[in-house]
């Protein structure tokens, strides 16, 4: 039996949080103006990452200084604004990618261009192409692993902006 003094972080450490009435809001409006991406959650994210059999490409679609202070591990960054970049990514076609960013606006904006630009070059075939929903701010509420650009566990996320911090709670914030 466990202490009662016990947290449920503690006893459940990746146990998925529920968004807030706020970050639903956010990603409805993005699956709203994104319809044709797919959409995963960080439990489901969680499950691919541990499958060792999937290829998995994980893209942090946020500028360096925002990765540089949390991401997940593994990850490659890639510019959100650089059509270059994505052209660039030598993408094994039968690969699953997700794409992130702080609540998955950019993120779902390249998994967009990333699937159309494959499937342009006569290489869509088994591609999947998916969006974390709530991108690295639900990932950092369910309380899932980060790390900095040092390689190093990360307890904190970029905000991106004072106004998009809101979405996390404060502990989860970092000083910028």
């Amino acid at each position: 039996m466990a202490d009662a003094k016990e947290s449920p972080e503690r006893t459940q450490p990746h146990a998925a949080s529920a968004p807030s009435l706020s970050m639903r809001m956010v990603t409805f409006g993005i699956r709203k103006k994104f319809p044709s991406v797919r959409h995963i959650d960080s439990e489901q994210l969680e499950q691919w990452r541990a499958d060792r059999q999937r290829k998995l490409i994980c893209l942090d679609t946020r500028p360096e200084e925002e990765y540089a202070v949390s991401h997940l591990p593994g990850a490659l960054q890639v510019d959100p604004e650089a059509q270059h970049s994505l052209e660039s990514l030598d993408i094994n076609p039968s690969s699953t990618v997700v794409c992130y960013c702080s609540v998955g606006y950019r993120s779902s904006d390249v998994a967009q261009r990333l699937y159309r630009t494959v499937r342009s070059k006569g290489r869509a075939g088994e591609l999947q192409v998916y969006n974390l929903e709530g991108g690295i701010f639900q990932w950092a509420c369910d309380g899932r692993e980060m790390v900095d650009r040092a390689g190093e566990r990360a307890a904190v996320v970029h905000t991106y902006t004072a106004f998009w911090g809101n979405l996390l709670p404060s502990k989860l914030r970092a000083s910028l």
